[in-house]
């Protein structure tokens, strides 16, 4: 064996990472989601789908991959994120936790970035990186990139203060989040009690002990589809405002963060921004059905 390929097998056996892809009703995109993931190189990974109840066929779709990279689990019901987190933290084998969602695309070379984002640095307990926005057919636009790749330039540095960023966004590290596997053990694994916001609320209690790092690349393709439009993006960032204020003031009250004092802190400036958004759209609304004179 020459020395190059003693270092590549150094760097495989060094950067090793579990992806955790919970699903439900996911049979549109998941394979193409997982053969993302498959062609990856220069890294050693191991896939665990949990598949969380889908009445659709998306147990069918992973089960019939024939490759040993790829493990499917199977809740009898519906559980939720975090009991779907939670069960591949358990069944996991590797140092390393990236998560992927069955519907999104992983870039040529992202897995092996990510891995060693999170491993140069124990002091690093997440890693993500930058995403653009895909449609259904897994394309965008060159115009859409650029607009993208400007706005995350100049709002997520990589200097990024993250106990301040997540007072304002919960999605400031959420492409592509590589864990610390030991680091979401040592807080006690995710909060299986929460509907939605379950990695807000990770981020939050990670951060009281560990440090954050960005990857300032675009390795991660977020598809929007028929379930998954920029409306209902909007909606859920909507409800996921209230959602942060109840998990900061949780999370508070027991103690697991203590480099805020007050959970209470946008509270009015969320209510105020959604009361103008929402007066401006019922003026769009009347505008549109006001008849010409």
């Amino acid at each position: 064996m020459g020395d190059a390929s003693r270092v590549v097998v150094a760097v495989m056996t060094r950067l090793s990472l579990s992806i955790a892809m919970p699903a439900y009703n996911a049979g549109l995109y998941i394979r193409e989601a997982i053969d993302s993931i498959l062609s990856q190189q220069n890294v050693q990974f191991e896939i665990i789908v949990v598949d969380d109840g889908s009445t659709d066929d998306t147990a069918a779709i992973v089960q019939a991959i024939d490759d040993r990279r790829c493990r499917l689990l199977r809740n009898s019901q519906r559980k939720g994120i975090g009991y779907c987190h939670n069960r591949i933290l358990a069944d996991s084998r590797f140092p390393f936790i990236a998560h992927v969602d069955a519907d999104d695309l992983v870039r040529r070379g992202a897995l092996a970035k990510m891995a060693t984002a999170v491993e140069d640095d124990p002091k690093i307990g997440l890693a993500h990186c930058y995403f653009y926005d895909v449609d259904a057919n897994g394309k965008t636009t060159r115009a859409a990139f650029r607009a993208r790749s400007k706005a995350f330039r100049r709002e997520r540095p990589v200097e990024l203060d993250y106990r301040e960023a997540l007072r304002s966004s919960p999605a400031k590290a959420n492409a592509l989040r590589t864990y610390r596997r030991s680091a979401l053990i040592e807080v006690g694994g995710f909060n299986e009690e929460l509907a939605f916001g379950v990695d807000y609320e990770m981020a939050l209690r990670l951060l009281e002990r560990y440090e954050f790092r960005l990857v300032p690349e675009f390795l991660y393709a977020r598809r929007l589809h028929s379930t998954n439009t920029t409306e209902a993006l909007a909606f859920k960032r909507a409800r996921l405002w209230l959602q942060k204020y109840r998990i900061r003031r949780s999370v508070l009250a027991k103690g697991q963060v203590t480099y805020w004092e007050d959970a209470n802190f946008d509270l009015l400036y969320f209510l105020t921004g959604e009361w103008r958004r929402l007066a401006h759209t019922v003026q769009s609304i009347g505008t549109r059905k006001r008849p010409s004179p």
